[in-house]
């Protein structure tokens, strides 16, 4: 596949500020993306955590790119002409990624292992959300962990926590695990959910056996092996911005 310009020449944001992260503010303040209509705002992000969100993909569909791609940190701060919607940003962002940081991708296909989110023979036991209905505000108890979202993101959810370690803080996952193992959403299911699932470990068991068991026996979903052509996003070349001075 031939290395193609990550965004067109437009659309592109009215106004747009990219620097480097202050590291004295790396250990305090919160980190990540914010979108609202006609602006977006990130704090303290990665190039690739940049390039997810340009390509609304997971971080298993990312290859390639320099070594500073996880570690160096950036804040942005983007407004639009007028008033744009999360998809409108993302074509917007990657014409902005392409402009400061210099970056150039293709995508290509790439055969992995994968799991596939499929239903039980005793599923669904989950619900999706109805009109007007309102999420509970009360916490889940101790050891109990909430999603809320539709199936492909409940999937997406699901790759990173196959790929790190059990006991960790399901809200915090560490840039520096090991790569994700995709799960795709074969459920058909549709809507969005709110699901709380609980899965305990068990002496001398791996994490994905004690998820497939919980997944199973409480929402009455399962987890299958297989392997799939994944289309990825191939970063071939990618610059630092230099901080102000």
């Amino acid at each position: 596949a031939q290395s193609q310009p990550a965004a067109p020449a437009s659309p592109a944001f009215e106004v747009a500020t990219v620097e480097p992260s202050n590291p004295l503010a790396a250990r305090s303040g919160k980190r990540g993306i914010t979108a609202d209509p006609g602006r977006l705002s990130a704090r303290r992000v990665s190039l690739k955590e940049l390039i997810l969100e340009a390509y609304a993909v997971y971080y298993y569909r990312i290859s390639g790119g320099p070594s500073w791609l996880d570690s160096e940190e950036y804040d942005i701060d983007a407004k639009t002409e007028t008033p744009a919607d999360r998809d409108q940003m993302r074509l917007m962002l990657r014409t902005l990624l392409a402009d400061r940081f210099k970056l150039t991708i293709h995508r290509e296909s790439k055969e992995m292992r994968v799991y596939a989110l499929t239903l039980a023979k005793n599923g669904p036991l989950i619900h999706a959300i109805k009109d007007g209905e309102t999420a509970p505000a009360s916490q889940p108890p101790l050891g109990v962990q909430h999603y809320h979202g539709d199936m492909p993101q409940f999937a997406g959810l699901l790759s990173m926590r196959l790929s790190i370690p059990l006991l960790e803080d399901p809200s915090t996952p560490s840039r520096s695990n090991g790569p994700l193992i995709p799960v795709l959403d074969q459920t058909g299911l549709k809507g969005i959910y709110d699901i709380d699932i609980e899965v305990k470990p068990e002496p001398d068991g791996d994490s994905i056996t004690a998820w497939q068991r919980a997944l199973q026996q409480q929402l009455g979903l399962k987890l299958e092996a297989q392997r799939a052509s994944i289309e990825i996003v191939v970063i071939d070349h990618a610059e630092k911005i230099p901080a102000r001075n």
